[in-house]
């Protein structure tokens, strides 16, 4: 039996003749029917349409009347699949469908099948766990969803030009959200069910303030944005504790120890970062465009919560930056020369108006990777830049030849540039706008580890 593979359901039925109502209810249909398809490792067939329609007539109850309601948009699914591979529109239909007997196989990404899943060979791809949801690729990119759900949150966030750590976290949360409260589909979502999931994240994994508004925010992004729900007033839910945490300064010895031992590229990098106060993703992200010699400052194009700002640059480093540059500028050249490689990844809202700008020497890295790899959200081989793990490590190595106890991260540098001004006299307010804080009192966190703090107040011990 033949298993359809129709990554474009929805853009199809989104341009379809049938009236708006129409479509939103087969869409609702199709992500139950594919939803419940993912749960079970199977895949689409007329057979598993078939269980699927027997299953939810005997789950719901249902009469003749609702189960030809759900009949017709999956009657619909199956015909139009069948069209979009006669006509050679990106589908695709399962020719052999392959039984796994070993407890994995490998998939052609390095990822693994568990034992007892089917795999079917598509392309010469096998199909992962997942089922249908991973290989619903759309437009050519390497779809990370597991389900039609998370690919719609994909498509979303892809479609705002949200980053891929943002895509990552947000799916990250959704799929908390389903194991802990077994939600079947995201239109079906509540707001009871989010409360619990809150209330959860905070009673029983005890997570920061920081982390459960970060899930409150990711779910009612995926609510309202992705899946149009008005959850209306969530309600009361248990709080995470407020945690007070002082941050960890280097002092200015240490800082100076820890440069010592700081090489090559990363030592610029973390030179950078302290000079500028930069978090590490601001950090790595920085493009050549964004230094502006002329007035001894960079350009911070998208910050934290997508603002932007501009930062101080230390003169120190304007000729070690130049010579970087240069050594870039060669393999820019090299990159260029190789039609494999693509230009540098780009916001997608300049990536349309301007196809080549990813091979503009403007748009290139500051901290290219020194070696090509694939783009996740698009299979092209470019040179992505230096990834913040790997600029971590070299952070942590040097601690250690240090000598340094602190617990020590490149964060830590963003933590000193803003005590080292605040005891130098500069005013909170301008550390303030510097950091990108959007509130004055998250700057003030540091006043309480400033060696200094307010009007210079000493030790009684060290007047005895």
């Amino acid at each position: 039996m033949k298993t359809i593979h129709f990554p474009r359901w929805a853009e199809v039925l989104g341009a379809s003749d049938l009236t708006k109502k129409q479509r939103e209810s087969y869409k609702v249909t199709l992500r139950w029917y594919l939803g419940w398809c993912h749960r079970l490792g199977v895949g689409c067939t007329v057979q598993s349409a078939q269980d699927f329609i027997d299953w939810a007539r005997e789950e719901k109850q249902a009469n003749d009347w609702m189960v030809e309601r759900w009949r017709e948009p999956i009657r619909w699914f199956f015909v139009m699949a069948k069209a979009q591979v006669r006509l050679q529109q990106g589908c695709a239909v399962v020719s052999k469908e392959l039984k796994v007997e070993s407890a994995e196989v490998a998939r052609n990404d390095g990822e693994r099948v568990e034992e007892g899943k089917r795999a079917e060979m598509v392309q010469r791809k096998v199909i992962p766990e997942g089922g249908y949801g991973v290989l619903n690729d759309t437009n050519g990119e390497r779809m990370q969803g597991r389900t039609e759900d998370e690919i719609e949150i994909l498509k979303v966030m892809r479609r705002l030009d949200m980053a891929l750590t943002t895509e990552r976290t947000y799916v990250g949360w959704y799929r908390d959200l389903v194991r802990q409260s077994g939600l079947k589909a995201g239109v079906d979502m509540k707001a009871d069910q989010l409360k619990s999931f809150l209330t959860f994240l905070s009673e029983e994994r005890e997570v920061a303030t920081s982390t459960q508004k970060q899930a409150l925010n990711a779910l009612v992004f995926v609510a309202e944005t992705v899946f149009d729900l008005d959850l209306g007033d969530i309600g009361d839910y248990v709080r995470a504790k407020k945690r007070k945490k002082i941050p960890v300064v280097m002092s200015k010895d240490e800082t100076r120890s820890f440069f010592a031992e700081m090489k090559g590229e990363k030592r610029l990098m973390a030179q950078v970062q302290y000079s500028t106060g930069l978090r590490i993703s601001e950090l790595c992200r920085l493009r050549v465009m964004d230094l502006d010699f002329d007035r001894n400052q960079i350009v911070v194009r998208n910050g934290k919560g997508g603002k932007g700002r501009v930062v101080p640059l230390s003169e120190k480093l304007i000729e070690p930056l130049n010579a970087h540059l240069k050594a870039v500028r060669e393999l820019f050249e090299q990159d260029i020369l190789d039609e494999s490689i693509a230009g540098v990844y780009l916001p997608a809202a300049l990536a349309r108006k301007h196809r080549n700008a990813g091979k503009d020497w403007r748009w290139q890295w500051l901290w290219p990777s020194r070696k090509i790899s694939t783009d996740p959200r698009g299979g092209l081989r470019r040179r992505h830049h230096v990834l913040p793990n790997a600029y971590q490590r070299a952070v942590s190595e040097a601690v250690k030849r240090a000598g340094l106890t602190k617990q020590i991260t490149s964060h830590v540098l963003r933590h000193s540039f803003a005590t080292h001004l605040l005891e130098d006299g500069v005013d909170i307010r301008t550390v303030q706008d510097l950091l990108g804080h959007a509130s004055v009192e998250t700057t003030q966190i540091y006043t309480h580890v400033m060696q200094k703090p307010g009007v210079g107040v000493r030790s009684p011990l060290d007047s005895l």
